[in-house]
């Protein structure tokens, strides 16, 4: 890959990130403008919208905190139990890729 072809294809990424960002917050925005109506099907010309509602279980951060800390406590009590053998047969390595966009060094930032 050339510097060019690399230098255009990280300009291209950055502003399809930048439209993504501008697109969530319209979303949110429109979103919020049909949080009043109730759930239904509504039609346009074009389009069709269906509006459901679902009821989620959750905690509050006093009983998440429980729970995560249970968890976690587990977690520990259960590692602590197996051998060193044993944990690096299975174990696997995961490759995690993560694309940040910024600006380029040495640009845009005030001395």
């Amino acid at each position: 890959m050339t510097s060019s072809n690399l230098s255009a294809l990280i300009d291209a990424y950055a502003a399809i990130k930048t439209q993504l960002g501008r697109l969530e917050v319209e979303k949110k925005r429109l979103e919020a403008a049909l949080a009043e109506l109730p759930a239904g099907a509504y039609e346009s010309e074009d389009n069709r919208l269906t509006i459901s509602d679902s009821v989620r279980l959750g905690y509050d951060a006093e009983l998440a905190d429980k729970v995560k800390a249970a968890t976690d406590a587990a977690t520990r009590a259960v590692l602590d139990g197996l051998s060193r053998q044993y944990l690096a047969a299975h174990t696997i390595d995961k490759t995690v890729r993560t694309h940040r966009v910024g600006l380029p060094t040495g640009k845009g930032l005030s001395s």
